[in-house]
């Protein structure tokens, strides 16, 4: 990127230097409960603390822009004209990026760039295009579609990001959600180190999902909660982990508890309709929902193939369940295995099954680690390690 400092408005900006802008990819509704909502938790502690922050959702298909409430913040949906006229119509003291592309930088650094940047880094908009390859074994196509794309978003989007992490061309700090993400994905794969970097995790929230002491039961109850629109969460792992326990004497004495939405739902989840013991339901769970599942069980299934630090896990540690997951990407960084979980070798299902008979035949186990868990998460994400380190880093403007 090779940005332009001069801006190009001829009048001065009215001054709003106590007020901040957060734009992002995208946010939840009450259409899309999932949509990003790691950025709504930080938006309501952010007002919460005095900072009067506006959203707007960058959504380039978006002709007439609109706005709507959700869970009391208003969210502006608009077009790249529409950002860049508010962009150039105000003077923020700050502006929060989330999922950084060119449509959100550039208007920045062409109307306003002596306006201080934050830009988190969460995932794919800074990796490779070789890094999701679990998503690329469907069909030939998807191989194809790939590799075309190496050559245009990614290459274009990586540039980008390395301008982001190294440049002193404008104010910008990066926050980067886990140490292993920025040191082994990010940095290596733009070429860049980065200049001013923050580690902070996505914010787990205590009083959303408190901490109750489980009961010896509670260890038979098996819960999984995940997205179904990519191979990364690896539900089909989940779904081969039930089916193998299926085959061990104590299987009967097991409940689970499978949620989840999107297009690989049904297909995925289909060999669990042979057992009167695996509660299967499609569809979104608001918070409260995930809670009170959380209150009823005490292990949660959650192998993955990619995670820069995996925050549905975190929120069910918070909440006393044990997680049996996957002992890979960022995962060893929030879980330590037999500390605050159990880990499994990558792509192993039998191992999975393997840690929820530990768990069941092994009582004590199952409450040092519920116990490890709620205490790990919040220590490590709870809000004042997270979100109350970016209102530090934003500032509130008094």
């Amino acid at each position: 990127m090779t940005p332009q400092t001069e801006s190009p408005t001829a009048e001065p900006l009215p001054d709003r230097r106590a007020d901040v802008l957060l734009v992002a990819n995208a946010y939840p509704s009450d259409q899309a409960l999932y949509r990003n909502a790691f950025i709504h938790r930080r938006v309501l502690a952010y007002l919460d603390a005095g900072i009067d922050v506006e959203v707007f959702y960058l959504h380039p298909p978006v002709a007439q822009p609109y706005d709507y409430v959700f869970d009391g913040v208003r969210v502006t949906v608009g077009g790249a004209a529409d950002y860049a006229a508010r962009i150039a119509g105000t003077r923020y003291r700050r502006i929060l990026v989330h999922f950084a592309s060119e449509d959100m930088i550039r208007p920045v650094v062409d109307l306003a760039p002596d306006t201080p940047l934050v830009v988190w880094v969460h995932g794919f908009e800074a990796e490779a295009w070789h890094r999701r390859w679990f998503n690329f074994l469907d069909s030939s196509g998807q191989i194809r579609e790939a590799l075309a794309k190496r050559e245009t978003y990614h290459a274009d989007q990586l540039e980008l990001m390395g301008w982001l992490l190294s440049t002193d061309e404008i104010d910008v700090q990066v926050v980067h959600v886990s140490e292993w993400f920025r040191r082994h994905v990010v940095e290596p794969d733009v070429g860049r180190a980065t200049r001013r970097p923050h580690v902070i995790p996505n914010v787990v929230d205590g009083h959303l999902f408190p901490y109750r002491p489980k009961t010896d039961e509670d260890r038979t109850r098996v819960l999984s909660i995940r997205p179904y629109a990519s191979h990364k969460y690896a539900n089909d792992q989940t779904v081969a982990a039930i089916v193998a326990l299926s085959e061990r004497p104590y299987f009967d004495r097991l409940s689970f508890t499978v949620r989840g939405e999107g297009p690989l739902f049904a297909e995925t989840v289909a060999p669990l309709h042979a057992f009167e013991n695996v509660d299967v339901e499609e569809g979104f769970l608001r918070q409260e929902e995930i809670a009170e599942l959380h209150a009823t069980h005490g292990v949660f299934l959650a192998p993955t193939r990619f995670d820069s630090q995996g925050v549905s896990m975190g929120e069910a540690m918070s909440s006393g369940l044990v997680p049996v997951t996957s002992d890979i990407a960022a995962i060893p960084e929030f879980v330590g295995h037999r500390e605050s979980g159990l880990l499994a070798p990558p792509e192993r299902p039998s191992a999975l099954a393997d840690h929820v008979e530990s768990l069941y035949y092994n009582p004590e186990l199952f409450h040092r680690l519920s116990a490890g868990a709620a205490r790990r998460v919040r220590a490590q994400c709870g809000p004042e390690a997270t979100v109350g380190r970016e209102i530090e880093l934003i500032g509130t403007g008094e």
